[in-house]
């Protein structure tokens, strides 16, 4: 499967904010937290679609 593009916009964020002197981690963690969410959602919902 293919990454989201909304995984990939918020993998580019934290890329971005990585490259400033100093990096706000609390965002990072934020946006690193959305795609785990993100994922297990989508897995959720291959795992619903089997069942049918």
């Amino acid at each position: 499967m293919s990454k989201s593009w909304r995984i990939i916009e918020h993998e580019d964020k934290i890329k971005k904010e990585l490259e400033k002197d100093y990096p706000d981690q609390g965002l990072i963690k934020h946006w690193q937290t959305e795609i785990r969410a993100f994922e297990k959602g989508v897995q959720q919902a291959l795992k619903r679609l089997r069942r049918l």
